[in-house]
């Protein structure tokens, strides 16, 4: 008799894992197709670092799927100056006027919204 209710107990255990499991997987594919809109101030990045942020010139840096936070210190390295070599006098022309809130949401965006 004990033996069938731990059964039947670890049964309905593994029921409610698997529905969590499946409600999960659903959620996930809703978030999927809500994709941020790219932020204005994006615009003039695409044209070397490519539409998705994946750039087809090998020495251009990936931003897509960067973390966001290390994209924001870039820009602000470019910003201050602190970035140097390859192509910092061009990104730092680039990034000169752009106010923080035109930081975070491009570093948001590229760093996996897209």
């Amino acid at each position: 008799m004990m033996m069938r209710s731990l059964i039947h107990r670890t049964k309905g255990a593994a029921a409610i894992m698997i529905a969590c499991s499946v409600l999960g997987i659903t959620s996930a594919k809703a978030d999927d197709s809500k994709k941020a809109e790219m932020p204005v101030a994006a615009s003039q990045c695409l044209s070397c670092h490519g539409t998705n942020g994946n750039p087809a010139l090998k020495d251009v840096p990936i931003l897509l799927g960067q973390q966001p936070l290390y994209l924001e210190n870039a820009i602000r390295a470019y910003q201050e100056g602190r970035r140097t070599g390859g192509q910092a006098l061009v990104m730092h022309e680039i990034v000169k006027d752009l106010s923080d809130a035109d930081v975070k949401a491009i570093a948001t965006w590229f760093g996996g919204t897209q």
